[in-house]
């Protein structure tokens, strides 16, 4: 337990003003103090200030006393409050802060009150205790207090037990007194049960009675006074008496106040003993004088002498869950869950003290909470709580992967568990019921917790008379027994009810009064169950959603596109049907509205229902007649008000409310209804005011009443009880029941019964009723008559039963009338039965088959007719098929040899066993679907070895391994499933079932699943999640390894995260991380496991390190005590030297280790050193004797005034050591004279010697050897020699010169061209020099060193490259017989002419052509075009060009140097190309295309088949230009005709070539033709040549964008006068617009030009990418122009016959056999024909076009009009 200060609610006074009581109310809203002012003063939860009251004495007067005590009722409404002036107040406080505070109780005394307290389930009883010793009970119902016992010595404190269910005092004279309200909890009620040895002043009961006193103990005792524990702080001198005690709302933890301090203890759960966790000191607070926990557990507050009033935050530990939720730990058995954004808070708490191990939250409102035997339930929003007993798999009372939670109630949780649910109502702390099922899905779950009252009982005299049934319980869940059987179990009296269907079902739901059970099977059927009733209706056959409509009992479904609304779910056959489009996604009712939401893709619409038609069911339901009726009032007549109409009057006449039964029979038009129950009204009030009863119970009413519900024998036995014969027999009279009114007056011996036979059979005969007739002639035994009447009413079969009946068999004639009357009524059994008697067996055969009677047929034909058994057997058969009886069927199937018909009889008749040994007789082909089925059927009943055979017979053995995964035979599966299907199809197949077995807890079937095939890693996860460590480390070990230790580290960490330290230490010792185990028990204070541990595994030096740690903690003083307890002072103080933490280590050595003093110093000294802080480092250097270090300290950071200040005070001798070293750093520095003279006052002139021959100066060295070192003349100087001629003189030619020459003259020749081929470049930079130098090197080899000359001389021809010596190279290659490489060299200088003479020279000609070869290619990298054009390579010199980009260079060079035409036609396509690519665009521009063509018609096109693609591109590109680009470009139309020129001659040459692209060449050619005749024709105003040659463009939308092609036909077409032509082509464009501006093709519509045979479309294009009209405002005038003439009766909206269209503009929009006009494209009968330079055209359209062009339109040459 952690207390913490949060704030002082109340400020110090300056002097005693104690702070008598302290009180929280049990909501947690209200705090209330009082001070000995004897104000009470309220706050709110948070410590402010809300308001206050004076308290008032017993009697008038002055207020001399002071409040002893306050206590909140358990309510929260009330506050107790106990004075010394003899008197309890009950003040009644009000719901808000400012209302007027009442006394509503007071209670006096005879004694002083000197405590109080309310127990907590004592809503009505308040107990204080008094100073005589008497413990009263004041009872707040009578106003009144009454003694409970007497213990004659002051009651010094009293306290109730946590569940309110007992008391307990504390006496002056110590004694302890329990009182239990009852004896339930076992051993005494009342007594004393211990003696404490001082004065208790502090007393609280929890789950002990903590007592303390005066005497520094704080004793503890159980309910039964057994002492538990004493803590003794009478050794403690700041302990002084203990003052007040309270524990917290769990009564785990107990705070005993003192002076300056208060104690704090605390119930260990794992050693059941108390310990004390903490003893808080505040100093200046003076005596703790009252204490008050708030009643959730987390704040207590302290009061105490002068006034201060302290909020103390109390928990034992606080996190935040997921960001959303704060829980905080009061203690380990109570919670408080607080919702961080609205503050909302809900306490969990154990009743039964269990601690809580685990808080989950679900759907962000529902809390689950586990202890170790019960589980804990609540709602955010509501704040219920429930606690139950709860056993989970595994640990007792966990909860992990073994239980699922559903939530789908508000009311309440459904808990799965090893397939069983049950059910949790929030606020109740028993479980409601279970249920066993595996279907929990909230589709398969339906739970009502009283959210209607169940129905009331049967209508009548009970009905709604009776009681409505509000107050009861209403407790029902609907579940799945397995998928085709439900059950729908009421929780309150555990009855239940099953349904067997015969589809598996997909969906079920209660109503809110859990009397109606909808439900849907996998056929999307849709049925109702009406529980009460028993009874089954199917609403719909295809169902896709259902609903109740929230608080009534009215359905909503969907069917495909219509929505169903059944207003009155009780007549099933009365549905609202709506027609809408797309799915409902949900029901919303609330503000008198309710709507069917229904997603329509795009947006929502919202449907109404009719609101009052739902509230009439709803009032129905409930049995309100009287509310129905006025709703149906406001309603308009309709099938639906009409139906609800007659289901009131029903009910109403069911309940005998009459007065609503007539409105309704008046409402629905039945006159006869209507008046007949106004005159029964009107009985009902005359029998009533004679009476002064009901009315409806007379007797006149009451046969009215059964003769209206047509029970007639019921109003006969009314009448005849009440001796009314006469107006019995008046009313079967009344009713044509003559044989009744005979009966009754011949019973009752009326005087007039005789007569009255006699009246009413010729009343019969009269009225034409012969059948009634004869039957009275028959009961008077005249069967002759009886029968002829019979006949004539046409009733034979009653003639029939007359004759068997009176055994007639003549005369013959009247047996065959009787028979033909017979088969003319179709009673064919009967007549065959006549025929029979007869002796006419042919027809008795047919009358019998006639009649469906085949037994007596088939006993007849194997009497008479052998030959027709086997097929009266089939007939038999089918007819018993057609009646359902179809397992009387099998046998006739049987008999007939037909045995499909038997087998699927016998299967739809479900005799499985007989089926299979008929389809075992057939053959297999044949019976493959008869094994399926009856594999199915041994698959549901669990035979699984038939259906296996079954379905392997059915060759679908696959369905057998599924069978068997489902019932977990898996061994059989397996088995099976190798034989028939892949090893992955298995091994997902094992995968998906051990999931299911791991949501079902079977954890150790899973495992064997996931294990068979190889699925380590999902074992392992799955014993994760579930907290199944012990069998997660196992499956590691054994399958991983190498993952060993880090699942150990894992779960170490979640165990230290959950508090259990043992489990976490095991699992860091078993991952070798037993120092992360230390660092948890230090963390966690257990310095004693932690220092345990660190020994065992790391031995000494880990010990020493925790040791340290823990002496910190206790400070310096008890450190020291504690490291010399553990010996292990000098190890620590070394531990704090390596933590730099010297001052510890001072405290330590001083207070037990002197000798450690000089190491410190050391280790100090080293520190600070490295700190930079120098002086200070001096003086630990010193301090530890050790100045030498200190010198040296001042030497590496060349403080060399302090280094010679501390070796002159402390350390002579290292004077010297200093000199030398500031010399060697003056040397580094290059200050030679100053290193000179410290290496000489420090005694060392041989450092200053090296330092000059190190640095070449070998003067000085000359000098300081003869002043100080004369005996080393002789070596230095010969080193000075040596050094001279290794280096040479200097760093010009002559000094390289001279040092080779010397080698050279001692022959040292490898020495020699070493010195020589030290000269470099960086040194010598005149080139000249550099060659000189090295040409000697050259020699020297070449003279005495044969073996390194090639070398030399190459190292020599590589350095002379670098100068640019490419000529001296060469020639030193040539020497060494290197000519190629000498070529080479050459060549990479550019010496062309030189290379081209060394070649030329060695008479190699292949070196002399790749000489000239390199020559061209350097052309070509320089761009040297008068040079490649000298050499006579001109392509070369174009290729050049064609690289800069210079176009106009290239055909300016290709006039000159008259190049071929193929060559400048490559380089016209590349440049076309270039164009075409878009630049760095990435998109051609017109204005490129455009340039494109005109380069490629001036320069020539190839025509190979590579540049195809580039010509289909380039035509797109020009003819797929869009307005916009047209009109911007200037030479569009030049364009055109460019590309049409360029396709005309490639055309020519592909044909010349034979190649097989001249099709799509042609296509190109074609439709450039005829885009530059249009524009032709446009600019020489021939517009119907080019409205014809639009037309004809319309064939070519593979090549141009099919929205320009129908734009612009359809506007030449409206320039041109041809309306319905125009309205055709621009329709078909607003729809290509339209499906180009949504990307889909499918918006285009075809149908119009279905018939236009020279149209193409192909649907499986895309859409263009850009519009031909990019301008909206320009598609926007297309579309208005269609829109506007659409209506105009005059055009014609669909295109003519192709009869019709001969000779028509619309000609051209079909395929024709005649030859193709050059001009137009449209077809030219023979008559018309011209052909004219290779090309046919049509005459007329010829003449106009030359007429105003005066060219041809296929060559372009002089033409003239042909006549």
């Amino acid at each position: 337990m952690q207390l913490t200060h949060l704030k002082t609610v109340v400020e110090p006074a300056g002097g005693p003003a104690k702070v008598t009581a302290i009180a929280w109310s049990p909501n947690n809203l209200r705090l209330a103090v009082c001070t000995v002012d004897r104000v009470v003063t309220l706050f709110n939860e948070a410590g402010e200030k809300m308001d206050k009251f004076a308290t008032k004495p017993a009697e008038k007067g002055p207020k001399n006393y002071i409040v002893r005590a306050m206590q909140f009722s358990p309510d929260s409404t009330k506050l107790a409050i106990a004075q010394s002036d003899n008197i309890v107040f009950v003040y009644k406080l009000g719901s808000e802060w400012n209302d007027k505070k009442s006394i509503c109780n007071k209670f006096g005394t005879k004694a002083s009150v000197t405590c109080l307290t309310w127990p907590s389930n004592r809503q009505g009883e308040v107990v204080f205790g008094l100073a005589d010793g008497k413990v009263l009970k004041g009872t707040l119902r009578s106003n009144k207090s009454a003694e409970v016992y007497d213990q004659h010595a002051f009651t010094t404190a009293i306290s109730s037990s946590p569940d309110g269910k007992g008391i307990v005092s504390a006496h002056l004279d110590g004694t302890i007194y329990r009182m239990f309200y009852d004896d339930s909890v076992g051993g005494r009620v009342m007594g004393k049960i211990a003696h404490h040895p001082c004065v208790p002043y502090a007393l609280a009961w929890g789950q002990a009675i903590c007592c303390a006193g005066n005497d520094g103990q704080v004793v503890f005792y159980d309910a039964d006074g057994g002492l538990e524990r004493t803590f003794d702080y009478r050794a403690d001198e700041r302990c002084r008496e203990f003052t007040c005690a309270a524990f917290n709302p769990t009564g785990e933890s107990v705070v005993v106040g003192n002076y300056n301090r208060f104690y704090t203890f605390t119930m260990n759960s794992k050693t059941d003993t108390w310990e004390e966790t903490g003893v808080k000191d505040v100093e200046n607070m003076y005596t703790v004088t009252a204490l008050g926990w708030k009643k959730d557990g987390s704040r207590l507050t302290v009061g105490a002498l002068c006034g201060v009033l302290d909020l103390y935050d109390a928990c034992v530990r606080r996190y935040r869950y997921k960001g959303r939720f704060e829980f905080t730990y009061v203690s380990l058995s109570q919670v408080i869950v607080k919702r961080l954004s609205t503050g909302a808070r809900i306490v969990l708490s154990s009743t039964y003290g269990c601690e809580i191990t685990r808080i989950n939250i679900f759907h962000d409102r529902f809390v689950v909470a586990n202890t170790s035997e019960t589980l804990l339930l609540g709602d955010l929003e509501t704040f219920k709580l429930s606690e139950v007993q709860w056993y989970g798999g595994g640990a007792v009372g966990s909860s992990g992967p073994n239980e699922k939670f559903v939530f789908d109630t508000p009311t309440c949780c459904v808990v799965y568990r090893a397939g069983e649910l049950s059910i949790v109502e929030y606020g109740q702390n028993e479980i409601l019921g279970s249920v066993r099922t595996d279907h929990i899905s909230g589709h398969l779950l339906s739970v009502r917790i009283n959210e209607r009252p169940p129905r009331p009982p049967a209508d009548g005299p009970a009905g709604p008379r009776g009681g409505s049934g509000e107050g009861q319980e209403n407790k029902k869940i609907a579940y799945l027994l397995d998928l085709q059987t439900l059950c729908v179990k009421d929780l309150v009296t555990q009855a239940s009810t099953t349904i067997s269907h015969d589809s598996k079902i997909d969906w079920l739901e209660l109503n809110g009064r859990g009397n109606l059970l909808l439900f849907r099977d996998k056929r999307r059927q849709l049925h109702l169950y009406d529980i009460d009733l028993q009874s089954r209706s199917t609403l719909l056959n295809y169902c896709t959603y259902v609903q109740w409509v929230p608080e009534s009992d009215v359905v909503v479904a969907q069917s495909r596109g219509s929505l169903n609304v059944w207003y009155n779910i009780y007549a099933p056959d009365q549905v609202t049907v709506h027609q809408i489009r797309g799915d409902v996604e949900e029901i919303e009712r609330g503000g008198g509205r309710t709507e069917v939401i229904v997603d329509e893709g795009i947006s929502q619409a919202s449907y109404l229902l009719d609101e009052p038609l739902i509230d009439f069911g709803t009032a129905v339901d409930d049995r309100d007649y009287a509310r129905a009726m006025d709703i149906l009032e406001a309603l308009e007549v309709t099938p639906e008000a009409e139906a609800m109409w007659k289901q009131l009057m029903q009910m109403a006449l069911e309940g005998g409310d009459l007065l609503i039964a007539e409105r309704c029979a008046a409402a629905l038009g039945d006159v006869a209804s209507s008046r007949y129950l106004h005159e029964v009204n009107k009985l009902v009030d005359e029998a009533g005011e004679k009476s002064g009863m009901d009315g409806r119970d007379h007797w006149a009413v009451r046969s009215k009443m059964a003769l209206l519900r047509k029970d007639l024998r019921g109003a006969e036995d009314i009448l005849l009880a009440q001796g009314r014969t006469d107006e019995t027999i008046e009313m079967y009279q009344t009713l044509h029941q003559f044989e009744a009114a005979i009966r009754v007056a011949e019973a009752r011996r009326h005087p007039d019964a005789g007569a009255m036979r006699s009246q009413i059979f010729q009343f019969l005969l009269d009225s034409g009723q012969e059948a009634r007739a004869a039957g009275l002639k028959e009961a008077e035994g005249d069967v002759t008559q009886a029968i002829d009447l019979y006949l004539r009413a046409g009733m034979p079969a009653k003639a029939a039963a007359a004759i068997h009946k009176h055994r007639i068999s003549s005369p013959s004639s009247l047996l065959e009338n009787v028979a033909s009357e017979l088969a003319n009524a179709s009673l064919h059994d009967k007549a065959g039965e006549f025929y029979e008697q007869m002796g006419q067996l042919q027809r008795a055969m047919d009358s019998y088959v006639r009649g469906d009677a085949y037994r007596k047929a088939v006993e007849l034909a194997r009497r008479s007719f052998p030959a027709q058994v086997v097929a009266l057997q089939e007939q038999w058969g089918d007819h018993l098929v057609a009646q359902k009886q179809i397992d009387m069927a099998i046998n006739h199937y049987i008999e007939a040899n037909v045995h499909t018909k038997a087998i699927e009889a016998a299967l739809n008749s479900r005799q499985w066993s007989k089926a299979l040994t008929l389809v075992d007789s057939i053959d297999p082909e044949v019976a493959k679907p008869y094994f399926r089925r009856l594999a199915r059927h041994y698959e549901d009943c669990a035979q699984y070895e038939e259906a296996e055979k079954c379905y392997v017979s059915a060759q679908a053995p696959q369905l057998a391994v599924e069978m068997y995964t489902a019932a977990n035979l898996w061994e059989r599966a397996h088995k099976l499933a190798l034989s028939c299907m892949s090893e992955a199809e298995v091994g997902m197949l094992y995968i998906n079932r051990a999931q299911r077995e791991e949501g079902a807890g079977r954890l150790r079937e899973a495992e064997k699943l996931y294990l068979t095939v190889g699925e380590a890693d999902l074992a392992i996860n799955m014993y994760k999640k579930a907290r199944r460590y012990d069998a997660m480390v196992r499956l590691v070990a054994e399958l991983r390894p190498h993952l060993l230790k880090e699942t150990h580290t894992f779960l170490a960490q979640e165990f230290e995260v959950e508090g259990s330290l043992r489990e976490a230490e095991t699992h860091y010792v078993a991952a070798e991380d037993w120092s992360s185990a230390v660092n948890m028990y230090r963390t966690a204070g257990l310095w004693e496991e932690a220092l345990r541990l660190a020994k065992y595994h790391g031995g000494v030096n880990a010990a020493k390190r925790v040791a340290y740690a823990w002496a910190l903690s206790l400070g310096a003083k008890d450190g020291a005590k504690l490291l010399n307890k553990l010996n292990l002072m000098e190890a620590c103080i070394g531990v704090a030297i390596e933590n730099s933490a010297f001052d510890q280590a001072f405290q330590w050595a001083e207070a037990g280790c002197l000798k450690m003093k000089p190491e410190i110093h050391l280790k100090h000294a080293l520190f600070l050193e490295d700190d930079d802080n120098f002086k200070a480092a001096e003086e630990e250097f010193v301090a530890a004797g050790k100045p030498r270090e200190a010198i040296d300290m001042y030497v590496h950071n060349q403080d060399w005034a302090a280094a010679m200040r501390v070796a002159e005070t402390h350390d002579p001798r290292a004077v010297g050591a200093v000199q030398a070293a500031e010399g060697q750093v003056e040397q580094e520095r290059g200050n030679h004279a100053r290193a000179e003279k410290l290496y000489i006052d420090a005694g060392k002139p041989e450092m200053a010697l090296e330092m000059y021959r190190a640095a070449n100066l070998w003067e000085d060295a000359v000098r300081v050897m003869q002043r100080h070192l004369p005996h080393q003349m002789a070596d230095v100087t010969r080193e000075w020699k040596k050094a001279e001629a290794q280096a040479g003189t200097g760093g010009s030619k002559a000094d390289y010169l001279s040092a080779g020459r010397l080698w050279e003259q001692s022959a040292e020749w490898e020495q020699a061209v070493a010195a020589y081929l030290n000269a470099r470049r960086e040194v010598l930079t005149d080139p000249q020099d550099l060659e000189e130098v090295l040409l000697c090197a050259v020699e020297v080899a070449r003279a005495h060193l044969p073996n390194r000359y090639l070398g030399v001389v190459r190292d020599v021809v590589g350095r002379l490259k670098q100068v640019k010596r490419h000529e001296t190279a060469a020639d030193l290659l040539v020497d060494a017989s290197q000519v190629e490489e000498a070529v080479e060299v050459c060549a990479e200088g550019g010496a062309f002419d030189k290379a081209r003479r060394i070649a030329q020279s060695s008479g190699d000609a292949a070196l002399l052509q790749r000489v000239q070869k390199e020559y061209q290619q350097h052309l070509v990298q320089e761009e040297d075009i008068g040079g490649l054009r000298g050499l006579g390579n001109a392509e070369a010199a174009l290729d050049v060009l064609a690289q800069r980009g210079d176009w106009d260079g290239i055909w300016e060079t290709s006039e000159q140097e008259r190049v071929s035409d193929a060559v400048r036609s490559r380089y016209a396509a590349k440049r076309a190309a270039e164009l075409l690519e878009g630049g760095m665009s990435g998109r051609c521009s017109i204005q490129d295309a455009v340039e494109a063509a005109q380069t490629l018609c001036k320069q020539g096109a190839p025509t190979s088949e590579q540049h195809h693609d580039m010509y289909k591109e380039l035509t797109r590109r020009i003819l797929g230009a869009t307005k916009v680009e047209e009109e911007e470009c200037k030479q569009y139309v030049e364009g055109v005709e460019a590309l049409r020129d360029v396709l005309y001659n490639v055309s020519a040459g592909v044909k010349n070539l034979r190649s097989n692209l001249g099709e799509d060449i042609e296509e190109l050619l074609m439709a450039a033709h005829y885009a530059e005749l249009l524009h032709t024709c446009q600019e020489h105003d021939l517009l119907d040549l080019a409205l014809k040659a639009s037309i004809t463009l319309l064939r070519y939308s593979g090549v141009i964008n099919s929205d320009k092609l129908f734009y612009t036909a359809g506007m030449l077409a409206r320039d041109a006068g041809h309306p319905n032509l125009a309205f055709v082509l621009l329709n078909r464009y607003v729809d290509l617009a339209e499906a180009i501006e949504e990307r889909d093709p499918s918006l285009v519509d075809n149908a119009d030009f279905a018939d236009a045979t020279a149209v193409p479309f192909d649907d499986t294009l895309p859409p263009p990418s850009q519009q031909y009209l990019t301008g909206e405002d320009m598609r926007a005038e297309v579309r208005d122009w269609v829109l506007s003439v659409c209506g105009d009766p005059d055009i014609s909206q669909s295109l003519p016959l192709a009869d019709d269209a001969v000779g028509t503009v619309y000609e051209g929009l079909f395929a024709s056999d005649h030859p193709t006009c050059i001009v137009t494209g449209y077809p030219v009968s023979p008559a018309e024909l011209i052909t004219v330079n290779n090309a046919r055209a049509r005459k007329a359209d010829w003449n106009a076009y030359v007429a105003r062009t005066h060219k041809c339109p296929w060559t372009k040459a002089e033409a003239s009009p042909r006549y």
